[in-house]
């Protein structure tokens, strides 16, 4: 993941020149504020320790932009008909160095602390570039098709319950999310008259800003970057410095990353002193504030504080809140397994959702899934003594998400979590995967409900067995079954045939397991964690019971044990 405190964007050709594109990011390194811009092949970065630089990815070459905070001599020669760059050296990527070979000299120079992730991304996306045209292509072309006709990757499943929702955000992702970057992007080519030297209207406060606010906010930040390790004190005093001017003038969520970063001892105290003095505006940008907190909390290993992030986001209303920002905290509580603040929050901004007419069609149901998901585990904690009776317990399930959950499925998991626990065993044939269309079919509409109720009750057997969460473990059994749906699909338009797995439990296994989750949990800058681990964890609930009621080998069990950890290491590395 991209570090908090580096600003990403990606403009197209027509946007801005070359030269001033080169002019904006030696502005940002003066400012020392850390950006990565691609335009077109070109890919730019400033640091938060005052250099800027140039590269060609293509070819691995790069050019000083600035150094230490001082401007270079711009090395591009540009017209209507000609872009010429003089590059200075060669450069590589080795981990989380960068390494560059000065041309004239031949001296090799290491550089720490550069945001290699986000260069490495923007350089992929130079390659992806064609692909993401085709892929864009095909999922325009799917959504030509009704909501509850077949899904167009022969799944079986009504569209709405298939691709419809990939299709629909990889297309909000790739058209309106640049429209809304180069809206961002209001660094002008040359400052407006009268602002002061040195000012970045991109950086952490708004453009616009008056000239002595924006002079001071430049002096506070300075004063603490040149210091190499601030303490504690020399950060509290900046904290109350910003506190002190205007609110909305400052990026609270780049503060709190910032202090992060500089492994400010008492995070927590800095989230609270913001939260309590910030107004939770639009202006603030307060939902940002919270989703890097929650981002924060979970790299510093502090997920125990991720329940104070509710309080404060439910103060955003309709015209604050931000509904990524909201997915995203949810998926920090769940994989934290805090069932019952995520459930809280998302019953909260329900009615909010539904009066956003700027969400995809998506959202909503999906706040009602999640709704209804973490509804039945939490209920699975107490069985049958929630309620005298499935008929109680129903309409505690469907309250304000009737319209979105099916009547049937909601009166099945009443049933489930009312009946006493079933004397049969368990065997492989619960958890058989539906075949047919559920839409048409009376027969798969019921191995659906049936293959959920078995889900339901791992749930309950690991809350029983483990203490683990029957919400979180319930809601991430039920994305990864999605997880196995999805793989089926683009395997079968592959071979053109049935494929071979058809049992959860045969997914179990270590093949493919990595890829399946990596593409079920895609973000806009690679994979999304907290989706990562809620999945990750889902696989382990299933493996464990699998393993206590013998559904498995011991030997491919230990395999898949082996790739689970493997695969937790990744996520842990990468932070």
């Amino acid at each position: 993941m991209s570090a908090p405190e580096t600003s990403v964007r990606v403009l197209q050709g027509g946007e801005v020149s070359f030269t001033a594109e080169a002019r904006a990011i030696q502005r940002a390194a003066r400012a020392l504020r850390a950006r990565v811009v691609r335009l077109e092949q070109i890919v730019y970065f400033s640091t938060s320790t005052g250099d800027a630089w140039m590269l060609d990815p293509r070819e691995g070459t790069a050019a000083w932009l600035a150094r230490g905070g001082d401007s270079l001599p711009i090395p591009i020669r540009e017209s209507a008909a000609e872009l010429a760059i003089e590059w200075h050296a060669d450069y590589r990527i080795e981990g989380r160095a960068f390494t560059v070979v000065e041309r004239d000299s031949g001296s090799v120079r290491t550089i720490l602390g550069y945001p290699v992730a986000d260069i490495e991304r923007l350089s992929c996306e130079l390659a992806a570039d064609g692909a993401s045209d085709s892929r864009l292509s095909a999922a325009r072309e799917r959504l030509k098709s009704r909501r509850n006709e077949p899904c167009p990757c022969g799944s079986g499943r009504k569209y709405k319950r298939c691709c419809l929702r990939s299709d629909e955000g990889l297309v909000r992702q790739m058209t309106a999310a640049p429209q809304a970057e180069a809206i961002e992007h209001v660094e002008p080519v040359a400052p407006p008259a009268g602002a002061a030297i040195g000012e970045d209207p991109g950086g952490r406060y708004e453009s616009g800003l008056p000239r002595k606010l924006s002079s001071r906010l430049d002096a506070l930040w300075k004063a603490v970057n040149v210091v190499n390790q601030p303490t504690a004190a020399q950060m509290d005093e900046l904290l109350g410095e910003l506190l002190a001017l205007p609110p909305e003038a400052t990026w609270w969520n780049e503060v709190l990353s910032e202090f992060a970063r500089r492994n400010h001892p008492h995070l927590h105290a800095v989230f609270r002193r913001i939260a309590a003095a910030v107004p939770h505006t639009k202006k603030t940008g307060m939902a940002s504030f919270y989703w890097a907190a929650a981002e924060e909390f979970a790299g510093k290993k502090l997920s125990a504080l991720l329940p104070e992030l509710v309080d404060g986001f439910c103060k955003l209303d309709r015209h604050s809140y931000d509904a990524d920002a909201l997915a995203h905290i949810e998926d920090y509580l769940l994989a934290g397994h805090f069932e019952a603040e995520a459930l809280r929050l998302a019953e909260h901004f329900l009615p909010i959702e539904r009066e956003d007419s700027g969400l995809m069609s998506y959202a909503v149901p999906g706040t009602c899934n999640l709704i209804f998901q973490l509804r039945v585990g939490i209920a699975l904690r107490s069985g049958g003594h929630a309620a005298a009776s499935p008929q109680e317990l129903a309409p505690a399930l469907a309250r304000d998400i009737e319209e979105e959950i099916h009547a049937e499925a909601i009166a099945h998991a009443a049933r489930v979590i009312c009946e006493p626990d079933s004397r049969s065993p368990w065997t492989r044939a619960h958890f058989a995967l539906v075949t047919g269309d559920i839409r048409t079919s009376d027969r798969a509409w019921q191995e659906c409900l049936h293959l959920y109720g078995a889900l339901m009750g791992v749930a309950r057997d690991a809350w029983r067995c483990e203490s683990f969460p029957p919400g979180c473990a319930f809601l991430g059994l039920s994305r990864l079954l999605e997880s196995v749906y999805n793989a089926r699909a683009e395997a079968g338009k592959k071979r053109k045939r049935k494929p071979e797995r058809d049992n959860l439990l045969d997914y179990l296994n270590p093949d493919g397991m990595e890829a399946r989750l990596a593409r079920s949990c895609r973000d806009l800058l690679g994979v999304n964690e907290p989706c990562a681990r809620i999945l990750l964890d889902a696989e382990e609930v299933l493996l464990r019971f699998a393993i206590r009621h013998q559904l498995t080998a011991d030997a491919g069990a230990a395999a898949t044990r082996a790739e689970l950890a493997r695969l937790r290491g990744v996520l842990e590395g990468g932070r």
